[in-house]
């Protein structure tokens, strides 16, 4: 039977702290892979982002060497048809969810963050923005956030190599360049459907409040949470982006109730204010150039 616990408490997550409370990540590491030392271990969710409560599940990031590391006769691993295995284990009643990541099936995710192109400083030169999407996008988010308990320079190594310090980059120009492509779509669905091209407005400005969270570093922010996301965010921003994510979340609730003409000419003006926000960081701006030297490279061998 599951159970409650102390771990939200306050206390430092460390892999003593776990064993104390009857998780013992050596002894679970050890049925699920065959070089426990060669693979690192992060705690991530909310115990990891600090708004556990005492009924959270411990979630475990296990980042593998390759597929013939993983231990399929132990009872509890599922092996699934994506790019992470699963397991699920009750540590003296307390739920552990393990995500095991193998580095041969996430290893183009490498390929995809070199490609992002410097949209903001030369539109001309920008040839597309992968799309990294659901599991990629939160094996990165974990990747970068999560608590190392096992094996850091393992954890180091990998987060150095998928490049996770650019996350908030890659979601900061890829929602900053859709924001206008949703607003041309709002724009064409209002000759046919008020309701649609509210509809597609809203995403708009949703597209909008991701891209100012993720140049603030938040790369956590799903759409069930992004008003909340957006709130917390607002209480230690900088007046300008207090002011963006004031802005993106009155034309959210305006677009439900309020005149459409003055919301798409609002998203179109935060748009604009977005776009000299982000061309005015300077850690976006050496992002930007650094990725300048890789993106012809990633396109010629992309076809």
């Amino acid at each position: 039977m599951k159970r409650t616990h102390q771990l939200a408490s306050g206390q430092p997550l460390t892999a003593e702290t776990l064993r104390a409370h009857g998780v013992d990540l050596e002894r679970i590491l050890s049925e699920l892979v065959s070089d426990p030392a060669a693979c690192g271990v992060l705690l991530t969710g909310s115990l990891a982002a600090g708004n556990g409560t005492p009924s959270s599940d411990v979630d475990l990031m296990v980042l593998v060497p390759q597929r013939t590391a993983l231990i399929t006769s132990r009872d509890g691993v599922r092996f699934k048809n994506s790019r992470f295995s699963e397991a699920l284990q009750y540590c003296d009643g307390i739920e552990v969810n393990i995500e095991l990541a193998e580095r041969a099936r996430v290893s183009e995710i490498m390929t995809w963050m070199t490609a992002i192109a410097p949209a903001l400083y030369k539109p001309s030169e920008l040839k597309f923005i992968p799309l990294i999407d659901g599991p990629e996008l939160r094996f990165l988010h974990r990747l970068r956030t999560g608590v190392p308990l096992l094996n850091p320079r393992v954890v180091a190594n990998w987060r150095d190599e998928f490049l996770v310090d650019l996350l908030p980059t890659y979601l900061a120009v890829r929602h900053f360049m859709e924001i206008h492509e949703y607003l041309e779509d709002a724009i064409s669905h209002r000759a046919f459907s008020d309701e649609s091209a509210r509809h597609v407005a809203r995403i708009a400005v949703e597209e909008a409040l991701v891209s100012i969270l993720a140049a603030l570093g938040v790369t956590s922010a799903s759409r069930k949470w992004l008003v909340v996301e957006s709130r917390k965010a607002m209480a230690s921003a900088s007046e300008v982006d207090r002011g963006l994510l004031e802005e993106g979340l009155s034309i959210l609730s305006d677009c439900a109730v309020g005149a459409l003409g003055d919301c798409l000419a609002r998203i179109e003006a935060l748009h604009k204010r977005i776009a000299a926000r982000l061309s005015s960081e300077p850690e976006l701006a050496s992002a930007v150039a650094f990725l300048q030297s890789k993106i012809d490279y990633v396109l010629e061998h992309q076809g």
